[in-house]
């Protein structure tokens, strides 16, 4: 038999054919099994960075619940009660130190009430930091002019009940002057709104207008409360729109308490009845009129020395206050009369309220210069009651006494700058 060489060769190709076949399937599923190897590794590697980035969440969320533990212990609402304004129920304070405990639990309980309806997320027990700032010795005498006190009773035992009752509790005596206690509350209000802590301000002060500029950049804050005493003054009553207000009725009287002072004018043994609170509305300001007469004010020749100034409020056509304009001497001579410390109101009027226990000098008369000089320093405190004063014992300014001012940083609010001074008429006058 031949032996076929070539057919031997073909068969060994073919052989070879399939045997290579063989190994690239081999090597192909090699290559898959590392291929999925390396794949389980990432997805082993991936689960394992999840259940740390799990843990890690987890502990980071225990945290959180601890912060938020310790925030709530740390939380509190700031009360800011503005005393000389916001006055409490006269039936309290006739109750001395019971009295004082009572309104300080009544204040409380009110504004406890307040959290839940605002704010119902807030922790249950959340402290209250209560303070009332107030001129002690102005608003003494204010509760014995509206015969709340007797002659000779004081806020004492009141005032050491109201700050008893909770030792978050705190009514302080911000000193004798017209703006003591408003400076005060400022500050404070100042620092409560960049703690974190403070989860809410409620601020207790409607009927003085001065504190429209402090709440004003805070328009429409959800962390502030106003609480309504007395009607709202016009620009707070513009503000009270942007804030969530309340009122504590069994807490704070509806109206302010009535002020009674005797002033002195140029003119001899005339009554004069004080003009009533002006209406905010421009239109109906400029037509008020006073209501019957109810008071007067005594007035008699002043001595040597008194204010020239004669008794009367003159407007614009808006109903605005324009008081008259005055050329003070000289700066140096206003620098030296503002270090003596003289009592406007004596000096100016020939009446003060406060007589002996006043914390500023009454002394001899003035002379013209001194007088002219003096009202200049008395017009650079704004007035409480704002542009539409027409209170004619009213010596401080109603609107910034700057020729060129742009308002940032100015006390004077935005309706104090760019008065028209063109007078229109003399409410007085007019009225009378």
């Amino acid at each position: 038999m031949m032996f076929d060489i070539a057919d031997v060769k073909k068969r060994y190709g073919d052989v070879c054919v399939v045997e290579d076949s063989k190994d690239k399937i081999i090597m192909d599923l090699f290559a898959y099994i590392e291929e999925l190897t390396s794949e389980l590794q990432d997805e082993r590697d991936e689960v394992d960075n999840n259940k740390r980035l799990i843990a890690s969440f987890k502990e980071d969320i225990r945290n959180l619940e601890n912060m938020r533990r310790d925030q709530a212990k740390l939380s509190f609402v700031s009360v800011l009660v503005d005393g000389d304004g916001m006055n409490f129920h006269g039936s309290l304070v006739k109750d001395g130190k019971h009295g004082g405990l009572e309104a300080a639990r009544l204040l409380i309980q009110a504004v406890q009430d307040h959290i839940q309806k605002v704010d119902p997320e807030a922790p249950p027990n959340i402290s209250c930091k209560i303070r009332v700032f107030a001129n002690i010795e102005g608003l003494t005498e204010a509760y014995r002019n509206n015969n709340i006190l007797g002659t000779g009773e004081s806020l004492t035992s009141f005032i050491q009940g109201f700050n008893q009752e909770n030792a978050l509790c705190d009514f302080v005596d911000a000193g004798n002057g017209k703006e003591c206690a408003d400076v005060k509350l400022r500050a404070r209000f100042e620092q409560d709104i960049i703690d974190v802590h403070c989860r809410r301000i409620i601020f207790c002060t409607s009927a003085d207008n001065s504190h429209a500029r402090v709440l004003s950049p805070h328009r429409g804050s959800k962390r502030i409360s106003l609480v309504k005493g007395p009607p709202f003054a016009q620009e707070m009553g513009e503000l009270a729109a942007g804030f969530t207000t309340d009122s504590f009725e069994s807490v704070f009287m509806s109206s302010k308490l009535k002020a009674t002072r005797r002033v002195s004018f140029s003119a001899t043994n005339t009554a004069i009845t004080p003009p009533r609170t002006p209406t905010p509305n421009y239109a109906s300001a400029a037509k008020a009129t006073p209501p019957t007469q109810s008071s007067s004010l005594v007035v008699s020749t002043p001595a040597h020395g008194a204010s020239k100034l004669r008794p009367s409020v003159c407007v614009n056509s808006r109903g605005q206050r324009v008081d008259h304009p005055l050329r003070y001497s000289s700066k140096e001579n206003v620098e030296t009369l503002k270090r003596r410390k003289l009592c406007n109101q004596f000096h100016l009027l020939r009446s003060c309220p406060y007589g002996n226990n006043c914390t500023h000098k009454h002394g001899p008369p003035l002379n013209d210069t001194e007088i002219t000089d003096l009202t200049h320093i008395a017009r650079l405190s704004v007035c409480s009651n704002g542009i539409f004063c027409h209170d004619v014992t009213c010596v401080c300014g109603h609107r910034c006494p700057q020729k060129i001012c742009s308002g940032r940083g100015c006390k004077f609010p935005d309706s104090m700058h760019g008065v028209d001074t063109n007078i229109c008429r003399d409410h007085l006058r007019d009225a009378r």
